[in-house]
């Protein structure tokens, strides 16, 4: 990446209050030059895309730009400066103490950075930061030597040793806590929502892991964190939605107890609260869902990344929430809202984007607003390959040759349906379900009466309801629910109206 570039996408970054910040940071940490980095911020900031050029003309006349590059390079260190300076925390408190201490050993003031040493060995502890530990330690046992100080160093020094060995376990426990989470976040990317028995066994290793055995082998908060996480995963992968609830609320109980240890990340506690406003719908405690994304919107963020992400989580469960109670007019009403978030933000989470974009398209198709469904369907790009969830995509492919169907399209409704199975068949992903539909749904292009086309759908409707019986082959139907789709055609209802006599009760 360019430095330019870099620069650019870093100043774009920033919030309001970021570059305000910024600003009086500059000016009051380069005083004879407060002017020249400020220029440049102000004028790389007004450009919707990095134009060096223009800005070398604008400064032609100023000094500075005959080491342009030495300029904006310390501009961005400025920024970053300031950033660090803005967003204060116990991390940041923790070095900035460290570094202090070296200054006072330096001046030989021992007494003085002993006792910044005890101070921040007692944040380090509270806030859990177990990898500064060893080097205060080591830093106490050189002020010992340096200030002539036998009686401590003989009386402490087994025991700072013994520090550092427990914390280095722990954070050795900490990192294969780490390593089982990372190897089960790419099975299920790998292998999106499981389609039969052998895949769901393909995840009892993670139970085998010794690790696992009980809550005593995490030797921290944050390994216990990761401890109750993989649990709740695997149970979500699974699709055991009580057992899921059941660790996920244990886990949001360990956070709320032990708030210092999380506090200078906001990104650690909205991936919680969103997941587990997730196992609150599915256990349909619809309300108790809507309460922790509350708690998730209100939560400082440091960027307009992470805001818009957060946005986007509370989009999702707001309309599964009130899809699920029945309030279709509510989702309806989001989806300008959605809309014009995802076109004015390109940095999004991908995946995150990627089902707010199915969401929205099968919410759409129940109202029978097909033609605006295809549109969010193609802006999704379900039926590309560059898609992350291989489940979302197979299931996008069906759904956009049922909408081509819905507005008449049969030509194209054909060609889908060819390509469709020849890419469900090199992925080796095909549910049952999705073979019968495609296999029946080809007859449909010929049908050419309605008393026809009622009869296709019943026996349509009748080769797949034995099917559905199976809980991984009715997994279809939480992203497009095709068997409501054909007893609206059947008993010419709407589509909206047969589904809602199907949702799941409120639980309190």
């Amino acid at each position: 990446m360019k430095t330019s570039d870099t620069l650019f996408k870093l100043i774009k970054s920033l919030n309001k209050s970021e570059k305000g910040y910024f600003k009086k940071y500059a000016n009051f940490h380069v005083r004879n030059e407060q002017n020249n980095y400020t220029k440049i911020f102000d004028a790389i900031d007004l450009q919707k895309e990095y134009d060096e050029k223009k800005i070398l003309k604008k400064f032609k006349n100023e000094r500075f730009i005959n080491q342009f590059a030495v300029a904006k390079n310390y501009l961005y260190e400025m920024i970053l400066e300031s950033l660090e300076a803005y967003h204060k925390n116990s991390t940041t408190e923790i070095r900035s103490i460290l570094n202090r201490i070296e200054i006072l050993v330096d001046k030989g003031l021992y007494s003085q950075a002993k006792k910044l040493l005890k101070k921040v060995k007692e944040m380090a502890i509270q806030h859990e930061k177990l990898t500064y530990i060893p080097e205060i330690n080591l830093m106490e046992q050189s002020i010992y030597r340096m200030h002539y100080d036998v009686g401590h160093l003989r009386d402490n020094s087994d025991n700072l040793i013994e520090e550092i060995e427990v914390c280095a376990m722990k954070i050795k426990n900490m990192a294969e806590y780490e390593s089982l989470k990372n190897r089960l976040y790419v099975q299920r990317i790998e292998m999106g929502v499981l389609r039969n028995r052998q895949e769901i066994q393909s995840y009892d290793w993670l139970l085998k892991s010794p690790l696992l055995k009980n809550d005593k082998q995490a030797l921290s908060i944050n390994a216990k964190i990761l401890y109750y996480e993989l649990f709740a995963s695997y149970y979500n992968y699974t699709e055991d939605s009580e057992k899921c609830y059941e660790f996920s609320s244990r886990l949001i109980k360990l956070i709320e107890e032990n708030k210092q240890v999380i506090e200078t990340n906001v990104n650690f506690p909205t991936h919680f609260l969103y997941r587990h406003s997730i196992q609150c719908y599915n256990m349909g405690k619809y309300h108790e869902a809507l309460e922790y994304i509350s708690k998730m919107e209100v939560l400082k963020v440091k960027s307009d990344v992470q805001r818009m992400n957060n946005l986007l989580k509370a989009y999702n469960t707001k309309l599964n929430v009130y899809f699920r109670m029945g309030n279709m007019k509510k989702c309806l009403q989001l989806i300008p809202e959605i809309e014009a978030l995802l076109e004015n933000n390109k940095d999004a989470d991908k995946l995150l984007k990627e089902i707010i974009y199915w969401q929205v398209t099968s919410l759409l198709m129940i109202s029978e607003q097909y033609k605006l469904a295809l549109k969010w369907l193609v802006k999704a790009n379900i039926a590309e390959d560059s898609n992350l969830r291989q489940d979302l995509e197979c299931i996008g492919r069906i759904m956009e040759i049922i909408l081509h169907y819905e507005l008449g399209k049969t030509d194209v409704m054909e060609y889908r349906i060819k390509s469709t199975y020849r890419f469900l068949a090199s992925k080796q992903k095909m549910y049952q379900l999705e073979r019968i539909i495609l296999t029946s749904i080809r007859k449909l292009i010929n049908v050419n009466s309605k008393e026809e086309s009622i009869q296709f759908f019943k026996q349509l409707k009748s080769a797949l309801e034995p099917i559905v019986k199976d809980p991984l082959e009715s997994k279809f139907l939480v992203y497009f629910d095709i068997m409501s789709w054909l007893e609206s055609k059947i008993e010419k209802k709407k589509f909206e109206e047969v589904v809602k006599s199907k949702l799941k009760p409120l639980t309190v």
